[in-house]
């Protein structure tokens, strides 16, 4: 099966928020996702022989919902309308053919359980402003899975089920059999997901469900990772690794990158650092070569520190090519489109660095801090080696 194509190849120009020690960039190299064990098994959705399909695939950073958002946007009548969240981002959002968000804080339906840091709980609406968004999937499996117990994620999926069950949700599960692994069809391409968390805030898992939420931690990776492979074309890892307010991965987050491209990812999409990191492509010891994304910081949050409003888009292209009964996955490009989180008194939303307004820059809450665009524009540099503007 031929080797996959990359057109496009990310600097890592690494250096720390809080430690001075930069650890190795990602080493570049040709992309390995058509080789074997790669991108290749029979699609549910294919396309017609000798024929080219292409996806566009899309995925923000932590959703971070804290008081002063919910409170924000509660309305008169006590529910909670969060699509002012996305409504800058929305046409970016459903542009893609496929779009994800890691929503870093648990669904509750029971108002004693809306809750702020460090245990958040947050008002179900926000799956549909999600969906409403334009999102096709919802990664769950993070630090905070577990802040408001087993009965939040339980009703986290509830949620998901009774309303929206074409959207898969990742990382959380009901019961020992559910699957987790996540499959969508798009343009004749089938995508499989899974997502792993670090850890849980030292939160256990209740007894006879740690089934609950995935862990990187548990047993059987390898063969769910099997089993992803051998039943997609494109196989994604949504992980929740990494030490927060960091600009470089930590050795750990690197060593579990490896790891899942090793055992068949062709995508690494990651959270956790609230900041954004370096992206490119990683070869490991197995001799698969994987796009990796070690953060992708924050989508929306209210922390207080001016790297912590610097988002990032993962914004990537694949092509599947079918030829003569054989089927190969191509990455044509891969990008990082810097966000930016505006927060205005107690408004928050999220924008497009190169679309945000020069006046609400001016008006944002941390100018005083020495907030800036062209202060986020040299932080996304300085992190990615990419020029911004």
């Amino acid at each position: 099966m031929k080797r996959s194509i990359w057109k496009r190849t990310a600097a890592a120009l690494a250096f720390a928020l809080c430690m001075g020690a930069a650890l190795p960039a990602p080493a570049a190299g040709p992309g390995t996702a058509g080789a074997e064990g790669g991108p290749g098994a029979a699609s549910a959705d294919t396309a017609a022989e000798g024929g080219m399909n292409e996806l566009t695939i899309r995925m923000v950073g932590d959703d971070l919902i804290h008081g002063i958002i919910y409170q924000t946007y509660q309305q008169a009548d006590g529910t909670y309308n969060f699509d002012p969240l996305f409504t800058n981002m929305k046409s970016e959002i459903q542009a893609a053919d496929i779009a994800i968000i890691n929503q870093e804080t648990i669904m509750v339906s029971d108002p004693a359980q809306i809750h702020d840091y460090p245990n958040f709980g947050t008002p179900e609406s926000i799956g549909h402003a999600i969906v409403s968004a334009g999102f096709d999937v919802v990664a769950h499996a993070t630090n905070h899975a577990m802040d408001q117990g087993a009965s939040a994620v339980m009703n986290t999926i509830r949620f998901w089920k009774n309303n929206y069950p074409q959207i898969p949700y990742l990382g959380i599960h009901d019961s020992w059999e559910d699957s987790k692994i996540r499959y969508l069809d798009r343009n004749g391409i089938r995508v499989g997901f899974v997502n792993y968390t670090y850890g849980l805030n030292g939160i256990r898992r209740p007894a006879g469900m740690e089934y609950c939420v995935d862990l990187l931690t548990d047993g059987g990776i390898e063969a769910v990772m099997a089993e992803a492979r051998a039943n997609c074309d494109l196989l994604i890892a949504v992980l929740h690794v990494g030490e927060e307010y960091l600009y470089t991965p930590t050795a750990y987050a690197q060593q579990q990158a490896a790891r899942f491209v090793s055992l068949g990812a062709d995508i690494v999409l990651c959270s956790h650092p609230h900041v954004i990191e370096p992206f490119g492509l990683v070869n490991t010891a197995s001799g698969r070569t994987g796009l990796v994304y070690y953060s992708l910081g924050n989508y929306v949050s209210a922390q207080q520190k001016v790297p912590t409003n610097l988002g990032g888009m993962a914004d990537i292209k694949v092509r599947k090519t079918d030829n003569g009964g054989t089927s190969s996955i191509e990455f044509v490009s891969y990008d990082l489109v810097p966000l930016v989180t505006h927060m205005a008194g107690p408004y928050v939303t999220t924008y497009r660095l190169d679309q945000y307004p020069d006046e609400l820059a001016a008006a944002h809450n941390l100018t005083r801090q020495g907030f800036s665009k062209d202060a986020l524009w040299k932080l996304y540099t300085d992190i990615t080696g990419k020029a911004g503007r």
